[in-house]
């Protein structure tokens, strides 16, 4: 288990930190500069947090009060970095090596990862010789021979196409169901967060949210930054009126008491046509014009008012099939509660 509660000053913000992972895939997910990589560098000991505590699986690798800083060959941790950070100089067998503790065998151990990564024709080749794919493996290959305590990877796939991402997410995935001990994930996607995660911690400005459980970050996210990482795209201020709340972006009044709401979010593909909608269920719903449409690969995107206004367009997104069918009925769109998002 990671403990990790941490505060180090940086430019522009204070990482502050408060994290507790057990075995799985914990994501963390933010903007760029939001404090992801640096967290994963305090806990592999590349970066010196300015106070606080550190504690795997039972052993302290950092506790400032205590004067605890063991340096990174001492803390077991398996860092996979954005470009891998293999050694130019030596080869794929004599970089894999390079993560074995044991004097004996070595050779034979560095084959073994290499059979298992799917490497082992590239053995005598340098990193320079290698597609971007195999010297992924190459790398975590070289993690897993050392036996970490703990796995953390920073965008794994950033530097790959769309073709090789999907090929290697399905590796790892398998390889994170085998792993013992806790994960780290850093990534932005929440596509690949959600197929590869347990566990989400949202950061924003170098702190991070409680740790959520991912099916239910998704369904109810309880700030903007969370509705906007895991991809709402339509957010707005919200004042709160006794048992109605007012929305003056979209110019409507929902039906709904909710005291404490600053913000009301809901996803493009949860608006419907009010036709299609149970009137119980309906918050609001009201004419509307279209201010824009886009056809997506399997989907079109409609950028909708509420008719006769200037209000900012909402993001309506649909399946080709309902947007033929959306043309034969009355212009109306409803919002639903349940698919609500009151934010904060």
């Amino acid at each position: 288990m990671l403990v990790c509660n941490i505060i180090k000053n940086l430019s522009g913000f204070a990482l502050n930190v408060n994290i507790e992972a057990k075995r799985g895939v914990t994501a963390l997910m933010g903007a760029s500069g939001s404090g992801k990589s640096m967290t994963l560098r305090c806990i592999a000991g590349i970066s010196k947090p300015d106070s606080g505590h550190i504690e795997l699986n039972g052993r302290v690798l950092f506790d400032s009060e205590k004067k605890i800083n063991l340096p990174p060959q001492q803390r077991n941790t398996g860092f996979l970095f954005q470009d891998y950070a293999l050694f130019p100089n030596m080869t794929v067998l004599q970089n894999i090596m390079t993560g074995i503790k044991s004097k004996t065998n070595r050779e034979k151990q560095a084959a073994d990862f290499a059979e298992t990564f799917h490497i082992h024709s590239h053995l005598n080749k340098y990193p320079h010789q290698l597609s971007g794919g195999e010297k992924q493996r190459c790398a975590i290959a070289r993690i897993l021979v050392g036996s970490p305590d703990i796995l953390m990877l920073d965008e794994p796939f950033a530097a790959l196409d769309s073709h090789l991402r999907w090929e290697l997410e399905m590796e790892l995935a398998s390889l994170f169901k085998n792993f013992q001990n806790p994960i780290l994930y850093v990534s932005h996607n929440r596509d690949e967060v959600y197929r590869l995660s347990d566990n989400i911690a949202v950061m924003n400005c170098g702190k991070n949210e409680p740790i959520s459980e991912k099916k239910a970050l998704f369904k109810n996210p309880a700030s903007v930054q969370a509705a906007r990482l895991t991809g709402c795209k339509n957010i707005a201020k919200a004042t709160a009126k006794g048992t109605q709340i007012y929305v003056p972006d979209w110019g409507v009044e929902l039906d709904i008491a909710q005291n404490d709401v600053q913000y009301i979010g809901i996803r493009a593909n949860n608006i419907v046509p009010a036709s299609a909608a149970n009137k119980a269920d309906i918050a609001t719903s009201f004419p509307f014009e279209i201010v824009n449409e886009i056809e997506d690969t399997f989907t079109n995107i409609l950028m909708v008012r509420k008719q006769g206004t200037n209000l900012p367009p909402i993001r309506w997104e649909m399946p080709k099939k309902d947007r033929t069918a959306l043309r034969n009925l009355p212009q109306e769109l409803a919002l639903l509660r349940e698919h609500l998002l009151f934010l904060k």
